[in-house]
């Protein structure tokens, strides 16, 4: 997308990261955006407002996150150290 003009940079809010290193998985529900990160981090993020509702933090890095598509509150990751994880979200 061009722009004719710059951005009016004055407008931007300076905000934390949202994870300190590379995001290596992100999955979506109707109402979450859960994103997991090698900084050994799963956050969850409230789809509508998109701020961070919760957080896990694992062993080492994590590699691979899968939601339950029978109920996306559960989801099961896996991080480097080859460990897995079974949480569950509940709000």
């Amino acid at each position: 997308m061009w722009f004719n003009q710059p951005p009016n940079l004055s407008t931007w809010t300076q905000r934390r990261p949202a994870h300190t290193d590379k995001v290596s998985v992100l999955q979506l529900t109707e109402s979450l955006i859960i994103s997991a990160s090698h900084d050994r981090t799963v956050k969850l993020w409230d789809r509508r407002t998109k701020k961070q509702v919760g957080m896990f933090v694992c062993g080492g890095p994590v590699k691979v996150l899968e939601v339950n598509p029978c109920n996306p509150k559960e989801f099961v990751c896996g991080d480097t150290q080859g460990q897995l994880y079974f949480l569950t979200w509940k709000s």
